[in-house]
């Protein structure tokens, strides 16, 4: 009996070693995979980095060419006024560049922290002893999700009105261009009338 205890005993111990060994490869092949993610992270940023900086540059684009319109309308293209709107356009810019950047980096550290949590889980399957399949697999699979997700979420207007400021300036521009034209179209009629009554002479004479 004694040695019939000692097989079983034997035995069990054995397949606790092949499960903890399996175990143990298993969490070996998830941290792996995660391990050999920095590539596609660097490639992923780099795409968000050049969709928001592209976005930048086109409402830069759009604000330079509406606040040299404005200018022009008001007679102030090459005036100090100019100069201080060309300068801003300048600083909303470089901001812009800046939240770009962040965002770029914001987008990335969410990405990483999905894969994490995900690592962290499958690692805590495997621990328990579930059937988690091929590990190298399914973290895989994961990782493809994960990445999928963060790639459809990134639009471009993701990065917002990076030049508002600026262009609430255009506004005030243009509106003050059409309050002196129509200041202008009054005068003109009120002195036209004013001619007329003098020289007692109607539009035909």
């Amino acid at each position: 009996m004694c040695g019939g205890a000692g097989n079983a005993a034997g035995a069990a111990q054995e397949a606790e070693n092949r499960r903890q060994a399996e175990i143990s490869s298993n969490v070996n092949a998830i941290n792996n995979a995660f391990s050999a993610r920095q590539p596609q992270y660097d490639k992923y940023l780099a795409a968000t980095r050049k969709l928001y900086q592209t976005e930048v540059g086109r409402q830069q684009e759009i604000a330079g060419r509406n606040l040299k319109f404005a200018l022009a309308r008001n007679g102030q293209t090459g005036g100090s006024v100019a100069a201080d709107q060309g300068d801003e356009l300048g600083r909303q810019m470089a901001q812009g560049t800046i939240q770009a950047e962040q965002k770029a980096q914001g987008s990335l550290a969410q990405l990483q922290s999905q894969d994490n949590a995900q690592r962290l889980q499958m690692i805590s399957l495997a621990q328990s002893g579930a059937d988690i399949g091929n590990a190298a697999t399914q973290t895989a699979d994961a990782l493809r999700a994960n990445l999928g997700s963060a790639m459809a979420g990134q639009t471009a207007n993701s990065v917002g009105d990076v030049f508002g400021d600026l262009s609430k300036n255009v506004d005030r521009f243009q509106t003050a261009a059409m309050t002196r034209k129509g200041i202008n179209a009054a005068n003109q009629n009120i002195y036209g009338s004013q001619s007329t009554t003098a020289t007692g002479k109607g539009p035909f004479g």
